[in-house]
């Protein structure tokens, strides 16, 4: 029987083997691309990531003041309110008004010193000595 098949040359098999040799570069040049895309999106949405964070507190903080600052003006749209922060905030006085100052005695300590173990505490340390 006759083989059928023919032979290639040696040309053709430099011509395949350089072909196959060149869709392998082309596919490494393509999934070099596609990693380094990936990674500059994933560096993005690092940084994304951080400065909404960031940015929520941020907004809390700000919510934080926002209150204290309309707690501050519901205080001082009352006439109380204004004399309260006037005197805050000048210390001033109404003509009349005056200053008391409050002092407190030391107080006195009767009992052992503390330098003086009690007796329990004697016995204890006679009875387990280590």
């Amino acid at each position: 029987m006759q083989d059928y098949r023919r032979r290639r040359g040696n040309k053709q098999d430099v011509l395949r083997a350089g072909l196959g040799l060149g869709g392998v570069l082309l596919l490494a040049f393509l999934a070099f691309f596609a990693v380094r895309g990936a990674l500059g999106m994933y560096s993005k949405f690092a940084s994304a990531s951080q400065a909404d964070a960031s940015a929520q507190v941020e907004l809390e903080d700000l919510r934080r003041q926002l209150s204290q600052v309309g707690a501050a003006a519901t205080a001082l749209s009352s006439e109380r309110g204004v004399e309260a922060g006037v005197r805050e905030r000048y210390g001033v006085a109404r003509p009349g008004e005056g200053q008391i100052d409050i002092i407190r005695r030391e107080a006195t300590t009767t009992g052992s010193t503390p330098g003086e173990p009690g007796l329990f505490t004697k016995i204890f340390r006679a009875l387990f000595v280590w």
